[in-house]
C-alpha cells in the first residue's frame, strides 16, 4: 500500500511537471467510472482490514456456542447477530451452507470475498477435522482465534514502526512537483522559461522523481516480511490439535491456502513425503531453504523418532520465530532514516535544485 502510494505520487509529480509544459493541457480529464473504480478499491480494502480484525471475535463467539452444545449450524446463525458487516451477512450464508448439509470447509467460501485465504485456512482445517473425526473443538478454535490476533498484532506494529519513514517518503516526493505548482503560479515568466529553453533540465527532474519514489517505496517496503515462517508453523499446530498428522495438517493447509507465506517450502516438503522420501531426505529439502526452517525440521524430526507432543514443540518454535520477525522490524525501521539519505541525496534534492533554481538561472542568463 505505502509503496503503491509512493509510486503514484513519483507518478503525479511527472504528471504534475508534463502538465506545465502546455497550459491547455492543464486540466486533466477524469474518467468518471476509473474515479469509482479507485474508490471501490480504497473502500474494498477499508473493509478488509475491518473483516479481519473482527474475525477472531467471530471464531470465539463459534467456540462459545460449540461449548454451551449447538450444533455447528446453530453457533454460526447465533454468531451472525453479533458481527459487524460485512462479516454477518457472510456468517449468514456459512449458516445456511451448512444448514442445507454443506461440509464446513466448503460453507467457509462465503468469508472469502472479505478475508483472506491465509487467515481462513487455520479455521477450515479447524472444523474440517472436528467434523471428520468428532470431539470438542473449543481449544482449537481458542489457538485459532490468538494466532489471528498475533498475526494481525505483528503487522499492525511493523505499520507502527516504518510510518515515520512512510510519511518522510511521500512529503520528499511531493515536495518538486508542489514548489514547481507554486512558482508557476507566483512567477509570471517561470512556466515560459520551464517549457522553452529548459526542456531538458525538467525532464531530468521527471526522471530523478520517478527514480527517487521508486527507490523511497523499496526501502519502506523492506520491513514487511514477505516470508512468515511464524504464520505457517501456527497453522501446522492448529491441524495437529485437530488430531491430524503432520503430513494431513501441512496438505489440508497447503490445499485451503496457496498465497500463505512459504508455501513453496510447504508445497515442496508435501510432495516429497507423498511421492514416498524418507523424512530425513524430505526435510533436509526443507532445511536448506534457510536456519529457520532447518529449526522447525529438526523439531518435527525429533519429535518423530523420540515420540515428544510436537504441537507444544512447535508452539514455542512459532512464538522464537514472530519475536525474531519482530526484532528484524524494529531493525529495520531503525536503519530506514539512514537509509532514505540515498535517495534524498542522489534524486530528490537535484529534482528540487532543478525545480528551484533551473528557470532564474535560465532567465539570468538570458
Amino acid at each position: 500500500m505505502t509503496a503503491a502510494l509512493l509510486v503514484l505520487a513519483g507518478l503525479c509529480a511527472a504528471a504534475s511537471s508534463f502538465a506545465l509544459v502546455d497550459r491547455a493541457s492543464a486540466i486533466a480529464r477524469i474518467d468518471p467510472a476509473s474515479a469509482r473504480r479507485w474508490i471501490g478499491r480504497a473502500l474494498g480494502r477499508r473493509r478488509d482490514r475491518e473483516a479481519r480484525a473482527a474475525l477472531p471475535g467471530l471464531i470465539e463467539t463459534i467456540a462459545t456456542g460449540l461449548a454451551s452444545g449447538l450444533s455447528l449450524e446453530l453457533a454460526f446463525a447465533e454468531a451472525a447477530a453479533a458481527q459487524p458487516a460485512p462479516l454477518d451477512r457472510a456468517t449468514r450464508r456459512a449458516a445456511a451452507a451448512l444448514s442445507l448439509g454443506a461440509r464446513p470447509e466448503r460453507a467457509l467460501v462465503a468469508y472469502e470475498a472479505d478475508v483472506p485465504a491465509a487467515d481462513l485456512a487455520p479455521l477450515a482445517v479447524t472444523l474440517g477435522a472436528f467434523a471428520r473425526t468428532g470431539g470438542r473443538a473449543g481449544r482449537s478454535l481458542a489457538r485459532v482465534a490468538a494466532l489471528l490476533r498475533g498475526r494481525l498484532a505483528l503487522e499492525d506494529e511493523r505499520a507502527a514502526l516504518t510510518a515515520q519513514g512512510r510519511a518522510s517518503a511521500l512529503v520528499l516526493v511531493l515536495l518538486a512537483p508542489l514548489g514547481a505548482l507554486f512558482f508557476a503560479v507566483a512567477t509570471e515568466d517561470y512556466l515560459a522559461t520551464l517549457v522553452g529553453p529548459g526542456r531538458p533540465l525538467l525532464a531530468l527532474a521527471i526522471g530523478l522523481e520517478l527514480a527517487g519514489a521508486l527507490w523511497l517505496a523499496r526501502l519502506v517496503h523492506v520491513g514487511r516480511g514477505k516470508n512468515d515462517l511464524a504464520s505457517l508453523v501456527d497453522a501446522l499446530v492448529i491441524g495437529l490439535d485437530a488430531g491430524l498428522t503432520f503430513e494431513q495438517a501441512l496438505g489440508a493447509l497447503v490445499a485451503r491456502s496457496p498465497d500463505l507465506a512459504r508455501m513453496a517450502e510447504a508445497r515442496r516438503l508435501l510432495a516429497d513425503l507423498s511421492l514416498g522420501r524418507g523424512p530425513r531426505e524430505a526435510f533436509g529439502r526443507f532445511a536448506a531453504a534457510g536456519q529457520a526452517e532447518a529449526r522447525v525440521a529438526a523439531l518435527v524430526e525429533t519429535a518423530g523418532r523420540f515420540g515428544a507432543p510436537l504441537a507444544d514443540l512447535l508452539v514455542a518454535q512459532a512464538d522464537a520465530l514472530r519475536e525474531h520477525e519482530r526484532r528484524r522490524a524494529e531493525t529495520a525501521a531503525r536503519r530506514l532514516p539512514v537509509l532514505m539519505l540515498f535517495p534524498l541525496t542522489f534524486c530528490v534534492l537535484p529534482a528540487l535544485l532543478i525545480v528551484f533554481l533551473g528557470p532564474p538561472l535560465l532567465s539570468f542568463v538570458r
